[in-house]
């Protein structure tokens, strides 16, 4: 089992460039996913209130692979995931309702729950789940924080299960990602991706602010599993989505 460091990683830091430093001095001791997650809420975000972590694994057929968490009940690490299955735990922690960024980074509306993706080539490939004990208030810099956090966890996290994404490249896809997996609103954008609309067309269009437009384009790209519009339109034609 490896440990944090030394009182260096245990301290707590008001900067998120020295929390990224901490990170990438621990890294070297080979933590497992579970181990990050207790640091996560033990250590490097402490200072905010973090509660809870846990972090999963996104397969090419949506399906996850939940593979470390600290605080959670009754959490199936080591276990696949349908989409179907993930989806009904989404609801009920209210992931489903974080408001992402450009960054696959965002809050749920009580702001005490963060999600995050784990992304290769701008493309998700797992998630990180952060529940804070209170509302946060410095929006911004937890955000900013999280991200970067979650930059550096990518490149460690990700090659390390490449041969869970080998092996789900190699099945055949579900293709289990259909219209029913997506908002009225959502099929409206994703029609407007398709015609080639800029968000503030839509926004105008549509009747939404571009806040809401990127928000639910975000969506759009984490149920698919894309990166940009193009990808998205041309995936929600093959998948008969649109």
């Amino acid at each position: 089992m490896s440990h944090l460091p030394n009182d260096r990683a245990t301290r707590k830091t008001s900067h998120g460039e020295d929390q990224l430093f901490l990170m990438l001095e621990w890294l070297t001791f080979n933590p497992t996913a579970e181990e990050i997650a207790r640091g996560l809420v033990t250590s490097y975000l402490s200072h905010h209130g973090l509660a809870r972590a846990r972090f999963s694994l996104q397969a090419e057929d949506v399906s996850l692979l939940h593979i470390g968490q600290h605080g959670f009940k009754n959490f199936p690490i080591g276990r696949v995931e349908s989409a179907e299955q993930w989806r009904s735990r989404d609801r009920e922690d209210a992931t489903r309702d974080c408001m992402l960024d450009e960054n696959f980074v965002g809050f749920d509306p009580t702001m005490k729950i963060v999600l995050a993706g784990l992304r290769e080539k701008g493309v998700p490939k797992g998630w990180l789940v952060l529940v804070f004990d209170h509302p946060i208030s410095n929006e911004e810099e937890v955000l900013r924080e999280v991200t970067m956090l979650t930059r550096l966890l990518s490149f460690y996290l990700l090659p390390r299960h490449a041969e869970f994404f080998e092996r789900s490249q190699r099945q055949p896809k579900a293709m289990d990602v259909s219209r029913g997996d997506f908002t009225s609103r959502q099929l409206q954008i994703m029609q407007g991706m398709i015609d080639g609309k800029t968000n503030h067309e839509l926004a105008t269009d549509l009747g939404y602010s571009v806040s809401t437009i990127r928000h639910e384009t975000m969506r759009i790209f984490q149920i698919l599993g894309v990166s940009d519009r193009r990808e998205a339109a041309r995936t929600a034609l093959e998948r008969s989505i649109i």
